[in-house]
């Protein structure tokens, strides 16, 4: 699809019960997009449907991979695979605005920005919704909005953003099986010159029971992967020892390892390997982070996983514990 300004890139694993209806939602953009499916090697019908989209309509290019790579290898296969200025992330079982890249596009223009972060919320389970941390109106540049990203006032999602195509020759695919997003924005955000933030909300994350994310699968690996690519990004915009790259440690490095160490998913030893491991990166400075940033239930969640491990599992296993 040649003159385009947009391409959508929605990665596809087994996701045949969404698929149609994506698809003719985002043909019903106020501007014409470029749809780009990439069936990442699923068991179900989603390459026979996303090979009939793209028969159907010629706004569509259906991308079958061989086998199941994970989400980041899909999402740089549609990357490669898209023709447009700017590229939109989506999920297909998700929920966007009709005028969500025509209202990015604007932006980005309008600002002359590499990067658009949009408003977005998460979509509970039990129907509550809450929004997702973006970018304070107007414009700065990369290494800010990196740096807002650290302290968690930036998510590290892909989908409410906009990115410039001339960006993605800089970053690689990490692939890690969760949070592989959270490496793309890093990296995307520091190759960036200017970063704009808008207030409209454009995008409904829906939070789903049977995620990876929230099930007790082993993420150690992953997450130090994304780990060592914000740390090397951190370097790169003069943050590798700042109170922003500790914060960040504290809050969606360490806190998440430690959560996924004592998940029940490894054995007796490599769960006590993993805790030992994340209490040797829990400097002063990095718990100071969460002091500082007055969160004092992150901070005892913290201190408890640094001195003592039960009364780490009761604070956890309190009402409203999720870190």
């Amino acid at each position: 699809m040649t003159g385009v300004d947009v391409s959508v890139v929605i990665p596809a694993y087994n996701a045949a019960e969404f698929l149609d209806d994506a698809v003719e939602r985002l043909m019903r953009q106020t501007i014409a997009v470029e749809i780009v499916v990439v069936d990442d090697g699923s068991s179900d019908s989603t390459a026979r449907l996303g090979a009939a989209l793209a028969e159907r309509h010629p706004s569509v290019v259906f991308i079958p991979l061989a086998v199941n790579g994970g989400v980041a290898a899909a999402r740089e296969a549609g990357v490669e695979a898209s023709s447009g200025r700017f590229i939109w992330f989506v999920d297909a079982d998700d929920e966007w605005v009709t005028n969500a890249a025509e209202t990015m596009l604007a932006a980005a223009d309008g600002l002359a920005a590499d990067v658009v972060c949009a408003g977005a919320e998460y979509l509970s389970v039990d129907g509550t919704r809450r929004p997702v941390p973006s970018l304070q109106p107007g414009a700065v540049d990369g290494a800010t909005a990196f740096k807002a990203m650290l302290l968690g006032r930036v998510s590290g999602h892909l989908w409410n953003k906009l990115f410039a195509r001339r960006l993605f020759p800089a970053i690689s695919f990490t692939r890690s099986r969760v949070h592989s997003d959270q490496a793309m924005v890093a990296q995307l955000l520091v190759a960036a010159e200017t970063v704009a933030g808008i207030r409209d909300t454009v995008y409904t994350y829906r939070l789903r029971s049977g995620s990876i994310i929230r099930s007790n699968t082993q993420r150690a690996q992953s997450l130090e992967q994304v780990a060592a690519v914000v740390r090397d990004c951190a370097r790169r915009v003069g943050a590798g020892d700042g109170r922003e790259l500790d914060y960040y440690t504290a809050r969606f490095s360490l806190l998440s390892r430690m959560k996924d160490a004592t998940s029940g998913a490894y054995t007796e030893q490599e769960s006590r390997t993993l805790v030992r491991t994340a209490r040797g990166e829990m400097t002063p400075s990095v718990v100071l982070s969460l002091a500082r940033a007055r969160e004092p239930h992150r901070l005892a969640l913290l201190v408890a996983a640094r001195t003592s491990m039960p009364l780490y599992r009761r604070i956890m296993s309190s009402r409203g514990a999720r870190e």
